[in-house]
């Protein structure tokens, strides 16, 4: 479940540039595609650029579009945001202790310098997930639409090599 990813979307101005939140827990791909496609379709109504703000606002601990204003985080002061996740800048009777880190920018080509397994770049244009290793080998791509599924993952793929291996042959 500590499984750490990285997702963002590539730079409209310069396609080498990656612009993304880290993600601390379960970010393998069995979890990941199907949780950015509800956050997708249910807190960003099919606005793939909404969904890409909304990721970009803060790191997170984790994703989950269950999550409700009454959602406790594993650690003390972090913020849910409903139908989202939870953050990683927390709070103090109301007051912001530990603001959000600048979003991460960097090249692809220089993903392996990251402390994260999977990369899933978010593309506005063609409503899909772009997911990556963690040293930026692209694996597939995946329209959001098709992840809304949680019986298969990678059900939706469009091209790559193999599918992401299940979440239980990862662990």
């Amino acid at each position: 479940m500590s499984t750490t990813c990285c997702i963002g979307a590539i730079h409209p101005d310069n396609p080498t540039l990656v612009h993304a939140r880290i993600v601390h827990y379960d970010g393998y791909p069995s979890n990941i595609l199907p949780t950015l496609a509800a956050i997708w379709a249910t807190h960003a109504h099919h606005d793939t650029a909404a969904l890409i703000t909304t990721i970009l606002a803060n790191d997170w601990e984790h994703l989950d579009e269950d999550t409700t204003a009454a959602t406790s985080s594993h650690f003390a002061g972090q913020q849910p945001v409903p139908g989202v996740g939870v953050t990683l800048a927390s709070t103090s009777d109301g007051v912001t202790v530990d603001p959000p880190e600048p979003v991460t920018v960097f090249p692809l080509c220089h993903a392996a310098h990251l402390d994260v397994e999977w990369i899933y770049l978010i593309d506005a244009v063609t409503d899909t997930i772009i997911v990556h290793t963690g040293d930026g080998t692209p694996t597939a791509v995946y329209p959001l639409v098709s992840c809304l599924s949680t019986d298969d993952a990678t059900a939706g793929r469009i091209s790559g090599s193999e599918p992401p291996p299940p979440a239980s042959a990862l662990r």
